[in-house]
């Protein structure tokens, strides 16, 4: 171990650790007594390295329930700025599709309920993973296409851009606006699976819904995103007039 005041030490050594994937995110670091033990320390520098790790935001520590990873500390994989429209098409730009199915197929009832669409009602159904130029996937998506627009399909599956600009390029559609919701939720099995990450790890989900000017549904996705390598970015400035 390097040399320096002993918690720093010990501090650095388990952050090497957590990003190595050691210890993932959401797995409980060794108790202080643990470490006490496993880096021959006293009870006094194992709290304070483990402080260390809270400071930079590491780790979360609740009393009776133990020290739990939240973050590795790594600069997430892709950036999503946040802004218009123009900022969520980029993502599609810079990302590609790995596509695994596509299929004509009624809305169960959850999934109306995430569009606010009949029980169902017919569309076509892309699913894969989105991923960028390198590195691990950054998403597992589902993609809704309105059932009229279905014959798009086969040049859906090799359009390298946002699929909005598709149904614009060939058709008379245009979208007028887009609702997006972000929540917090643990991947599933499956998720787990198609992302190479860990069930229940933290993780995004965006749902993205797309209206014609006429405000009928054109286009949705829901994506989740493992905590870990997408982030929202935003700039604020100040308004001229602001005290």
């Amino acid at each position: 171990m390097s040399t320096g005041p002993r918690y720093l030490a010990v501090a650095r050594d388990l952050k090497n650790a957590i990003q190595a994937g050691r210890h993932p995110v959401g797995s409980m670091l060794p108790t202080e007594v643990e470490l006490c033990r496993l880096y021959d320390i006293s009870r006094h520098t194992a709290r304070d390295a483990l402080r260390r790790l809270r400071d930079e935001g590491l780790i979360a520590r609740r009393r009776g329930a133990g020290t739990t990873v939240i973050a590795t500390g790594a600069t997430p994989v892709f950036a999503q700025p946040l802004g218009g429209l123009d900022a969520l098409l980029q993502y599609a730009r810079d990302t590609r599709l790995e596509l695994h199915g596509v299929e004509l197929d009624t809305l169960g009832e959850e999934e109306a309920g995430d569009l606010g669409r009949p029980v169902g009602e017919a569309w076509l159904v892309i699913s894969g993973v989105r991923r960028a130029a390198a590195g691990p996937p950054l998403a597992a998506t589902r993609v809704y296409v309105r059932a009229d627009l279905a014959d798009l399909g086969p040049e859906l599956l090799e359009w390298p851009r946002a699929f909005s600009e598709l149904i614009e390029a060939r058709t008379d559609v245009r979208v007028a606006r887009v609702e997006q919701h972000i929540t917090a939720v643990p991947t599933t099995a499956e998720q787990a699976r198609q992302l190479k990450a860990r069930v229940g790890q933290p993780a995004l989900r965006t749902v993205r819904r797309y209206f014609d000017a006429h405000d009928r549904l054109v286009l949705a996705s829901d994506s989740i995103h493992p905590g870990d390598r997408f982030v929202y970015a935003q700039n604020y400035r100040r308004d001229s007039g602001g005290g």
